[in-house]
């Protein structure tokens, strides 16, 4: 039997992929990133690691008998000094030109390439969460929605050439908000209190655009949204959702469509 590893950071993802993969046939052990990841994998082969112990994790896997893995759930990444890296995370380090997450990903997902290791896409064990295309939920896109979510796109197109970002908001053809490492949920609370600063932004309501970044590797980092996300989007007095249909995950789908038709949220694909 196959024997998969799951490096699980934070969220629900991990568990999720776990029990898919040991619906499929596979034989799963999880490895949980100390400090990260904090899920309950009861009933799975579980072998703690450290961040920035690349190859004590390796050594792990090869111990496990661990040909294939998995990286999901949201990673936090500390300063050097807390990240603590071993000789091999530290030759990785030495290796990066600049530190977005894509970046850093793809560089360990070679390491571990190298010694043997194959890294498989998160969706390749959630299928039922990726979306259709089109308009899937709310009302439909008007003209000047659709000219919003063309700015989004082109900016966050701009931005992910430098590994910024994953998630934009435009409202009346400028930005209030970029993604940083804060995540998308933290990008729209900061909406939230913009709007309690500025009286004049409630005019009209905006649009969140969230894709992939470009050139984004489709094995690590995906965009992922929940039913969570639409409670704060209608919060921070937002119209639409467009969302990029080939990298998006959607966790809970039937809840997430149903939030989204009970606030009126536009929920476009393209």
């Amino acid at each position: 039997m196959t024997r998969l590893a799951i490096i699980a950071g934070q969220g629900h993802l991990p568990l999720q992929v776990a029990r898919a993969a040991d619906e499929q046939g596979l034989d799963v052990v999880i490895f949980p990133i100390v400090g990260q990841a904090d899920g309950v994998f009861d009933g799975f082969v579980v072998q703690p690691v450290r961040l920035g112990a690349i190859g004590q994790t390796q050594a792990f896997l090869r111990h496990h008998g661990c040909r294939q893995m998995v990286m999901v759930g949201k990673v936090v990444w500390p300063s050097l000094g807390a990240l603590r890296p071993d000789t091999a995370g530290m030759k990785l380090l030495g290796k990066l030109t600049k530190r977005g997450d894509d970046t850093v990903l793809r560089v360990i997902s070679q390491f571990f390439a190298e010694h043997g290791v194959q890294t498989l896409p998160v969706n390749m064990f959630l299928e039922g969460h990726m979306m259709p295309s089109g308009h899937v939920a709310g009302p439909s896109v008007d003209d000047h929605g659709q000219i919003l979510i063309e700015i989004g796109a082109s900016i966050l197109d701009k931005l992910g050439a430098c590994d910024v970002g994953q998630s934009v908001i435009v409202q009346n053809g400028r930005v209030l908000a970029i993604e940083a490492a804060e995540g998308t949920d933290q990008m729209l609370k900061r909406v939230i209190e913009i709007r309690k600063r500025n009286k004049t932004i409630h005019e009209n309501k905006g649009v969140l655009i969230k894709m992939a970044k470009k050139n984004q590797s489709r094995l690590v980092d995906l965009p992922v949204l929940g039913p969570k996300t639409i409670e704060i989007v209608s919060k921070a007095n937002l119209a639409s959702i467009a969302l990029d249909p080939l990298s998006t995950l959607v966790l809970n789908k039937e809840t997430f469509l149903k939030k989204a038709k009970k606030e009126s949220i536009n929920l476009f694909l393209a």
